[in-house]
């Protein structure tokens, strides 16, 4: 909070200030902001937080991440409309599964206090018109803004190979990036900065109220892209110019990761607001499997009540059907009966946006994201809000 007010001396209004999760629990993260308030600052973010770079499953679970619906419910509860807090999603997703559960998850930060929401980073804009849609249906619409990132050849490597977790692109795009990647640097970056250009466009015609630009590291060069950005802006007259202009850059490439390729909506980039008659695709959620919809009962019939008794209690029996790591408060009723310890980031209220391409978990390789499984649970007892209306109370450490 020091470096943003040395930083930012005026206007600290309009500015957004993060509050990440990672080891810090939501009273401490509420602390913060009363300091922020203090100083000037309204504009908050909520996010889960990380692992950091090299870390992986076993050292992550080491780590505590209090989720953001904790700190936006903490937020809105004690201050109120003092604050504007905001969550982020990753629209970025192209398997039925993944897509609904982020959109869920979504929903449950919006009734939990969020008041806008800051898309991950991505090229696919149909993703983004996908978003607002979304929101539209969903009678949600709240301010959103588009997450664009300038590219370096350096991270243009990095998210070709996979190292970025969360983004996947298509391998059109990648071969694009790939050819880029051989001009030289400056020809690179010229190549980036229209590319921004026609996203940052793209996204306001598309009914976005700003973008935030990450991967710019001097001041100078975020001059250069910001009066480039507004001659962007200028320079298409309507939707359908900007349009004609994106599929003519992109040569209608497939934006989708191959094999994955699912959207929610029919006729996205046709027109720039949702058409009367919203055409919404059948996303087939996978069925349960026997063992699945056995353990389902299992957990019904022996642990309806594990909430209201100590955490401690019959839990060799939890491990063994639900592979129990131990936390302060069971919440296995509240999570289909299955245990959100599981998680190496203890999630229990909605998925990560990291996943893999397949929606496996990025941090252990093959396997699935527990709320894969959840998603199915839910879809065969068309218990859909439990997913956007269950605040799910964090677990707390073994003992307390």
């Amino acid at each position: 909070m020091e470096f943003a007010s040395a930083l930012c001396r005026t206007d600290r209004d309009r500015h957004v200030i993060y509050l990440s999760g990672r080891d810090r629990t939501a009273d401490r993260l509420l602390e913060t902001a009363r300091v922020a308030l203090g100083e000037g600052f309204r504009n908050f973010c909520a996010v889960s937080g990380m692992p950091f770079a090299g870390e992986d499953a076993d050292s992550t679970f080491r780590h505590r991440f209090t989720e953001s619906v904790h700190t936006l419910s903490k937020l809105h509860e004690e201050c109120g409309d003092r604050v504007i807090t905001g969550c982020t999603v990753n629209p970025y997703k192209y398997v039925a599964e993944d897509l609904c559960l982020q959109y869920a998850k979504l929903a449950k930060k919006i009734n939990f206090g969020a008041r806008f929401a800051v898309a991950q980073y991505g090229w696919d804009m149909q993703k983004l018109q996908e978003l607002r849609w979304n929101l539209f249906q969903r009678s949600q619409n709240i301010p959103t803004v588009a997450r664009l990132l300038f590219l370096t050849p350096e991270r243009a490597e990095a998210i070709c190979t996979g190292r970025v977790p969360g983004v996947h692109i298509s391998p059109d795009l990648e071969k694009v990036l790939k050819h880029e990647m051989q001009f030289s640097r400056a020809q690179f970056e010229a190549a980036q900065i229209r590319r921004l250009q026609i996203h940052a466009a793209g996204a306001r015609f598309l009914g976005y109220s700003g973008i935030q630009l990450s991967g710019v590291d001097t001041a100078s060069r975020l001059e250069v892209i910001l009066y480039r950005i507004a001659q962007g802006l200028e320079e298409f007259e309507n939707f359908e110019a900007w349009c004609g202009v994106y599929r003519q850059y992109y040569e209608r490439l497939d934006m989708a990761p191959y094999p994955y390729r699912f959207y929610f909506f029919e006729n996205l980039l046709t027109c720039a607001q949702p058409p009367e008659n919203l055409m919404i695709r059948d996303a087939k959620i996978a069925p349960l499997s026997t063992s699945e919809r056995m353990a389902l009962k299992v957990g019904k019939g022996l642990f309806s009540h594990a909430g209201d008794v100590a955490a401690s209690e019959r839990r060799l029996t939890k491990k063994m059907l639900f592979s129990c790591r131990g936390c302060g408060r069971c919440r296995l009723p509240e999570t289909f009966y299955i245990c959100p310890e599981t998680c190496p980031m203890h999630r229990a209220n909605g998925p990560c946006g990291e996943s893999n391409a397949d929606g496996t978990c990025f941090l252990e390789a093959g396997k699935e994201c527990i709320f894969r499984r959840q998603m199915r649970i839910v879809n065969e007892l068309r218990d859909y809000p439990a997913l956007e209306e269950r605040l799910v109370p964090d677990g707390g450490q073994e003992g307390e």
